[in-house]
């Protein structure tokens, strides 16, 4: 039987994560099955660092007990801008009723937290019977303060002061116009005397109401009972076409006129846009020199965005209605700069407001729609509303903005929403299917509620946090974290992460941290009283000072104590030795845990098709040195390893015995040696191993998998093989 030789080569890993591929067209650049690895730009793959504790954190004790901890709502947010510095980000950090602020620069965040907090309780939207601090908040900036609003709280407004390093906190209130009224059930063009309208149940009141909302008072009514058999006017009916010669209202001029069964205008009341529901706004957002309100669960206001007048004076911030009176007989024309409401019919629940270049995006639970102006910008009186997509979103907090791109999760699949080949509309695509649409449905559905997702901008990563567990998505823990799935968008490449909360430190909420930051520099100088000697006496100035550097991922984290949890800050920044830096929680625990790091390649047919049988005969790994030092003992640090392990015949366990044992790839050829500390320079960054291949089959994988506390950073590999060439 003939046989020739073929050489494989795998040089590159960019394509990451692909559970798609089937037996024969999984991309040689992507691996099949992995977890806790990442895929570089420059086409090798590494294994992740352990995520912990910041360097030199701190453990605020915020005293949550376990009850809790399975019950509140976590989450962060940005509040840029604050007080109107450009310099000065915080990030928020809700924790069931209680709102906390950190410094949002890059570094230490848990180390910054401010003195003041807020809680929601203060906050409680009348009549609302949910338990306190289970609804998510939304954060929107706006001319240095921070909008916050919740479906169980008042929206607020908080304002820093720089001088005092203090906040102060004011309830918005929301109010439009009642274009309305109140309910009578009674024809629109029928007239009734107070008797007749109170045997037909109705209170003369509400009567009295909705003709004062049209723009009729007292005397004009009364004029008109008196030439009307008592009776009082239709909802039809505006009084101003009554008016004769001398201005003068006669109610014998209105009856000449036929209105037919059109309602006459309404709105003269600007009243609280929620008299009749204890939800509130579960989303705002600016845009527009506007705040925008939507999300509220109530029948009757599923589809409702609230916009406010454009803020010229801050005070217009709950003004969502226009500002001359609709029923006046001079100025009642609609405004450009006017608050309103948008409404979506057939909208279900909103669960978040975007803005994204031109308009506002609107996710609900039911589709994506868009908002924005007519030829020019957004006015209240000049403004379109297309539907984008009809995949809702089931995460408010899972959706990302990248420039001009959003994606978010729905239950289907991940999804983009980017402009058009023409920029005039935007195109909806689902950007999960190709390459993880398996490992995504996996995910569990109420688990897919709760995932939060953050970008970082210096590497353009997405990382979504989320937790994997149903017990506890289903009735408590739903904000209790455990897996991250990223996506590189430089390299198109998705990867995940596992983090075991055993130990009790726990991930509930993920932020970014910010580029540029002031940091302060603090003196005392007594004028007048000390003098001040040169030479000898020290002087410090409060200067401000930039740091530019870059953005960094921080998880929110939980810290048990032993009977409740205090609150800090995590990274996954290489911060620890060698022996430690792959450990999740050694801060925390010295005991740790070490997630497996692993991944699995696609289908290697050997250069001779599925077909054909073939042998292995070398395997050819190329892989970084990472050892860069050696202690005082000649020991080298940061070591590494790689154990490799080849699977025949597309089998999927160990039984067929088609699996060979895990070898040992990574070895250093070449021995090297200091005498005690020094640095480790082989002068071979590239570790290059030929490894016998054992095995027979149609087709191999490989699997690479990481050694307790040792690094691994794997270049490619090529495999050499022997395969008949007659079927």
């Amino acid at each position: 039987m003939a046989v020739q030789a073929a050489v494989k080569d795998s040089f590159t890993f960019v394509g990451g994560l692909n559970t798609e591929g089937g037996f024969f067209i999984t991309p040689d650049n992507s691996w099949k099955e992995g977890v806790n690895v990442v895929p570089s730009p420059d086409g090798s793959v590494e294994r992740r660092n352990g995520l912990d504790y910041e360097e030199n954190y701190t453990l605020f004790a915020s005293a949550i007990t376990p009850d809790q901890k399975d019950l509140w709502a976590f989450t962060t947010g940005i509040w840029t801008t604050v007080g109107g510095n450009g310099n000065l980000d915080f990030i928020v950090a809700q924790t069931g009723p209680t709102l906390h602020f950190y410094n949002g620069a890059t570094g230490v965040v848990s180390g910054t937290k401010k003195a003041f907090t807020i809680n929601l309780n203060s906050y409680i939207a009348v009549g609302n019977t949910e338990i306190s601090g289970t609804g998510i908040c939304s954060f929107a900036s706006t001319y240095g303060k921070l909008i916050v609003t919740s479906k169980n709280t008042n929206p607020i407004v908080i304002t820093y002061d720089s001088a005092t390093d203090t906040i102060t906190t004011a309830v918005i209130s929301l109010q439009n116009r009642d274009f309305k009224g109140k309910d009578t059930g009674a024809a629109i063009d029928a007239e009734y005397t107070e008797t007749e309208w109170t045997a037909r149940g109705v209170n003369i009141l509400d009567v009295k109401y909705n003709l004062y909302n049209q723009g009729w008072t007292d005397s004009k009514i009364s004029s008109y009972l008196s030439a009307n058999s008592n009776k009082y006017p239709a909802y039809t009916k505006q009084w101003i076409y009554g008016k004769d010669t001398n201005d003068d209202f006669q109610p014998a001029f209105l009856n000449k006129q036929d209105f037919g069964n059109s309602p006459a205008p309404k709105g003269h009341f600007v009243i609280d846009a929620f008299p009749t529901t204890s939800y509130r706004p579960k989303s705002c957002a600016f845009f527009a020199g506007r705040v925008w309100y939507a999300g509220l669960p109530s029948t009757n206001e599923l589809g409702s965005i609230y916009f406010s007048q454009v803020l010229d004076t801050f005070d217009k911030i709950g003004m969502c209605y226009q500002t001359n009176d609709p029923t006046s007989e001079v100025f009642s024309d609609l405004e450009d700069d006017d608050g309103g409401t948008v409404q979506i019919p057939e909208a279900g629940e909103i669960l978040s407001l975007q803005p994204l270049g031109r308009g506002v995006m609107v996710l609900a639970t039911n589709g994506v729609w868009f908002i924005s102006g007519i030829n020019v910008g957004f006015t209240a009186g000049s403004y379109s509303v297309e539907r984008v997509s009809t995949v809702g979103c089931n995460s408010g907090k899972s959706i990302v903005v990248i420039e001009d791109t959003l994606i978010y999760w729905s239950t289907s699949g991940i999804y983009a929403i980017s402009p058009g080949a023409s920029g005039a509309e935007f195109v909806s695509k689902n950007v999960s299917d190709q390459n993880i649409k398996t490992f995504f449905e996996e995910i569990p559905v109420l688990s897919k509620l709760y995932a939060e997702g953050s970008y970082n901008a210096t590497d353009k990563t997405i990382y979504w946090l989320y937790t994997s567990s149903t017990s506890t998505s289903t009735s408590t823990g739903k904000f209790n974290k455990d897996h991250v799935l990223a996506l590189d968008l430089r390299l198109n490449s998705w990867y995940w992460f596992s983090y075991n909360t055993a130990v009790g430190s726990i991930p509930v909420s993920i932020e970014i941290t910010r580029e540029t930051s002031e940091a302060e520099l603090t003196y005392e100088i007594i004028a007048g009283v000390d003098d001040v000697i040169a030479g000898t006496d020290n002087l410090q100035a409060d200067l401000a000072i930039i740091n530019g550097t870059k953005k960094l991922f921080k998880f929110l984290t939980l810290h048990y104590t032993g009977s409740v949890y205090s609150l800090t800050f995590s990274d996954m920044v290489n911060q620890r030795d060698s022996a430690t830096k792959f450990k999740d929680w050694y801060a925390a625990n010295t005991a740790s845990v070490e997630e497996d790091s692993y991944f699995i390649t696609g289908y290697n047919m050997g250069g001779n098709g599925p077909s054909r049988a073939k042998t292995g005969q070398y395997l050819t790994v190329f892989m970084k040195r990472t050892e860069t030092e050696f202690d005082v003992n000649s020991i080298p640090l940061n070591q590494s390893s790689c154990l490799m392990q080849s699977r025949w015949d597309f089998t999927d366990n160990v039984y067929p015995g088609k699996w060979a044992d895990e070898v040992q790839v990574y070895r250093q050829l070449r021995a090297f040696f200091t005498a005690g500390a020094g640095p480790f320079d082989d002068g071979y960054p590239l570790v290059i191993t030929k490894n016998k291949l054992r095995g027979r089959g149609k087709a191999v994988q490989f699997k690479f998998a990481s050694e307790a506390g040792k690094d691994m950073k794997i270049v490619g590999w090529t495999g050499t093989f022997v395969g008949n060439t007659n079927v």
